[in-house]
């Protein structure tokens, strides 16, 4: 009922602003033959490492859910490596499972695996290879808690040594009984070794946005976090919080938007990071004004410019953004446009300048998050058409 709720928001929202009557359009991109079966769903994109990209995604057929990988030579996939599989899986286009790896030939995947009868009771399932995914270890839970609620809007980074990052939304203060009292949706996190040790598990942030994916960097210093945050007024705009020396600091505004809502929009922010260039894109709709909005900081977070807005008139949301170098980066979104979702990139640079659109496809909103990730240089996409998972490079 929850996702149910925010997406007839999310219509709403949309139609709140004038349809854009038309725009430039840069060349399309080069589809990509996708590794995936029909009835293919939530895919992940996500650059390893090395460099080397990595798209994970889920099928299901009947009540059996099986995750796979594949990962890119050239601009062909390779054939798809099982990574689990159950029947008792939460699957939906919201809460994506995650693949990433450190380029070394360790890997960490998730999945959800429903812990009772109610909808929203899921816990978080690890699974690790140290053999570039030829076999994977038993799964692991990362939150000690293990009560029927939410555990759930995973994303996972690879660190130094083997060692991976995972931070999850985490519900244990979320049943009915707790937020009477004034409890929420919870941001914590945790360190994992590529034999399942964990570390430093604990709470980021006690009141987060209850269902919007976080996202997270790897810094000099370490990780951090960039998410949907959620103040005692339902203002639900942009954070961002960073481990240093043993501690999370912040959290700290990327933006003030001052958007106060009182529900979750199921759309969190997506960052990169290059060198000391730090990008956020993020959708928001403060004053009933729907954005895809994009900002730079050139200094780790600590301080970010203007932000910078990149749809043409009536967003969707569900942005994704990837830095080309210190001062270019390529976003994606949701647009609607003559009563149809369409998945658009575009070009913006630091200085706020930005090329035009271009249309990569038509695209279902219940379809979930797009995905891009920049791999030597090149930009890759994935996305599903409602049948199945399809995947593009961007023509230079």
């Amino acid at each position: 009922m929850r996702l149910f709720t925010t997406l007839i928001l999310s219509l709403l929202l949309a139609a709140c602003s004038s349809e854009p009557e038309s725009f430039s359009v840069r060349p399309p991109a080069m589809e990509i033959a996708s590794p995936a079966g029909t009835g293919s769903a939530v895919p992940n994109l996500v650059s390893d490492g090395s460099g080397s990209l990595l798209l994970s995604w889920t099928e299901t057929v009947g009540k059996q859910s099986t995750m796979y990988f594949a990962t890119l030579k050239g601009d062909v996939w390779l054939p798809p490596v099982k990574i689990a599989a159950g029947s008792n899986w939460l699957v939906n286009w919201a809460d994506v499972p995650e693949i990433n790896g450190d380029g070394a030939g360790n890997l960490i995947a998730n999945f959800l695996l429903k812990s009772g009868s109610s909808s929203f009771g899921y816990n978080v399932n690890l699974v690790l290879s140290e053999d570039s995914g030829r076999t994977w270890s038993d799964p692991v839970i990362p939150h000690d808690d293990r009560s029927p609620t939410e555990h759930g809007f995973v994303t996972l980074l690879p660190m130094d040594e083997g060692q991976f990052f995972v931070a999850w939304l985490d519900g244990r203060n979320n049943t009915p009984s707790m937020r009477k009292k004034g409890g929420s949706q919870t941001l914590r996190a945790a360190f994992i070794d590529h034999q399942g040790t964990m570390t430093d598990e604990g709470p980021v942030d006690l009141r987060v946005c209850d269902c919007c994916q976080p996202t997270a960097v790897k810094m000099p210093h370490g990780p951090a976090i960039v998410y949907r945050d959620r103040s005692g007024a339902e203002i639900r705009d942009i954070s961002i919080t960073w481990w240093d020396n043993g501690r999370w600091a912040g959290p700290f505004p990327v933006a003030h938007d001052n958007w106060e809502i009182h529900g979750c929009p199921v759309d969190g922010p997506n960052a990169d990071i290059v060198d000391d260039t730090l990008v956020v894109a993020w959708f928001t709709a403060a004053q009933g004004q729907p954005k895809v909005q994009v900002t730079f900081s050139d200094d780790h977070g600590q301080t970010f410019g203007k932000p910078v807005r990149v749809d043409v008139g009536k967003p969707v949301g569900r942005p994704d953004v990837v830095l080309l170098d210190a001062t270019t980066a390529m976003v994606s979104w949701l647009e609607l446009y003559k009563n149809r979702e369409q998945l658009n990139v575009r070009k913006v640079f630091k200085d706020g300048q930005s090329e035009d659109l271009q249309v990569i496809s038509n695209i279902a909103r219940s379809s979930g998050f797009p995905q891009m990730a920049n791999s030597n240089g090149k930009i890759y996409l994935a996305w599903t058409d409602g049948e199945r998972l399809r995947t593009a490079v961007l023509q230079p």
